[in-house]
């Protein structure tokens, strides 16, 4: 099992308590007293579900509670309230403020478990159908969408740290003459042995995404320029040197991509870096395909 659970109380006999029943089912658990210290906490430590008592001193349960709810980094933790308040009232505040379910004081073992255990079910399904509905049906790797919004929040983050930052553009060339000669499940076969081979000479952490058709967007972070070059290298030679099954024989492509790359200290915004992308793609395929070029800042 090992989920991570943080317990949050400001009574010591609580925490030690829950920790002791959740650590019985093999739950990694961790504590915090207060609930000003449990959000950062939970930036940190990214628990799988949260168990937070509603009366605390300072910042009570139900302020933890909403301010976890309307951060995009920590709404999707099912937040468990425990509390002795059981009245209709104080239960229908905490689920308006998007607790995932509640436990009442004293603490029932049987309880505890069965509700922390069917708040990591919901979750995993849920877990689930959002990586469905976030992946290209085809391919596999994030959809347009998700690839822009993930790109977005590495811009953000990266020019909050003063980090390096790469979105690359990545083109088949002459993909439709592929359909149009060898028919579209070819087509497809194509893109999903391509897809292949530019994850798998990516680094962990960096995001490839279907941009649209046959063109697809790298995000690479934390990089420098001569690293986003050698790596963009490598997937186009990777790509020309591969023979393409397609269930009848075996065919060549290649590939051209364009670089925009941004220093802490450059101007460029997210649309920016996009568009000077694209154009750089575009040129690629001006000065003759199966190349890169790179964005003039």
């Amino acid at each position: 099992m090992n989920e991570k659970v943080l317990v949050v109380d400001d009574n010591i006999n609580n925490i030690r308590l829950l920790k002791e029943i959740l650590e019985d089912e093999n739950f990694l658990v961790h504590t915090s007293d207060d609930g000003v210290s449990t959000l950062e906490m939970v930036l940190n430590l990214k628990p799988d579900i949260i168990l937070l008592d509603i009366m605390m001193p300072g910042m009570d349960g139900y302020e933890v509670c909403r301010t976890l709810k309307t951060n995009s980094l920590t709404q999707d933790i099912p937040v468990i309230m425990v509390t002795a308040k059981t009245e209709g009232e104080d239960v229908k505040r905490a689920l308006d403020l998007g607790a995932f379910d509640y436990i009442k004081k004293p603490i029932d073992e049987i309880e505890v478990v069965a509700r922390v255990q069917s708040a990591l079910r919901f979750k995993k399904q849920q877990d689930k159908l959002k990586e469905m509905a976030s992946r290209d049906g085809l391919t596999g790797v994030y959809n347009h969408a998700l690839l822009l919004e993930l790109f977005q929040k590495e811009f953000t983050k990266q020019e909050r740290s003063g980090g390096n930052l790469a979105f690359v553009m990545l083109d088949i060339d002459h993909f439709k003459k592929v359909n149009d000669t060898y028919g579209h499940m070819a087509g497809d076969t194509v893109l999903k042995e391509l897809t292949k081979i530019i994850v798998s000479n990516v680094r962990n952490g960096d995001i490839v995404g279907r941009y649209g058709g046959e063109e697809f967007g790298l995000v690479l972070t934390d990089i420098s320029l001569e690293k986003v070059c050698q790596l963009c290298e490598r997937i186009r030679q990777a790509i020309e040197n591969n023979a393409f099954d397609i269930g009848t024989e075996l065919i060549k492509i290649t590939v051209s991509m364009g670089i925009c790359f941004r220093k802490p200290d450059d101007s460029l915004t997210g649309g920016e870096m996009i568009k000077k992308a694209d154009e750089s793609l575009y040129k690629a395929k001006l000065m003759g395909r199966n190349r890169i070029e790179l964005a003039a800042n």
